[in-house]
């Protein structure tokens, strides 16, 4: 995994969900329009409840892939426990532009978003999500289906450049929209 522009934000940082409104999307629509991974400035994002949770630490590139799934299977954890293990409704995934991605997963009820991976090899993070989504999709609340993981808009002939980005994302089953 590369190292790359990861702003940490610890949870104890992290603010209530956000109200979704017209100006969250427009002000989340301009940062996705104009996204470049290796600039990107990820602490405008947090108000909005869209989250770099990538490894902070310089020797992370090195990391085998066991220790990649280790962390990244933490930070799940870390997720679920934060929204609330009993009510969290989450899905893991891959993009290449997280904002845009959040904001489709706004549409659906998701209140938040956590980055957990990223990656220039796809393959990497393909195999990443599936590993995750096999040890995850029987918990409940995990809208992902057994056996899928890596089918998804990144296998485009025309898929968009890396860095590729692994997610993911949630939101309470007792607001008042259903999620998902």
């Amino acid at each position: 995994m590369e190292p790359g522009p990861c702003l940490w934000d610890p949870p104890s940082q992290q603010p209530p969900s956000p109200a979704i409104t017209a100006e969250t999307t427009c002000t989340l629509k301009k940062l996705a329009d104009s996204f470049d991974a290796e600039t990107f400035d990820w602490s405008l994002t947090r108000s909005h409840g869209l989250f770099n949770r990538c490894p902070k630490e310089p020797g992370s590139c090195q990391q085998t892939c066991g220790r990649i799934l280790s962390r990244c299977k933490d930070r799940v954890t870390s997720f679920r426990e934060d929204i609330g293990i009993r009510l969290c409704v989450f899905k893991l995934g891959v993009t290449s532009n997280p904002i845009q991605r959040y904001i489709d997963y706004q549409k659906l009820g998701f209140t938040c978003m956590w980055i957990i991976a990223v990656s220039h090899s796809i393959d990497l993070i393909h195999m990443l999500e599936a590993a995750l989504v096999s040890e995850y999709c029987k918990h409940v609340g995990c809208r992902n289906k057994e056996g899928s993981g890596g089918e998804g808009a990144l296998n485009k002939k025309d898929k968009a450049p890396p860095p590729y980005f692994m997610y993911v994302t949630g939101g309470r089953a007792d607001q008042n929209r259903r999620v998902g």
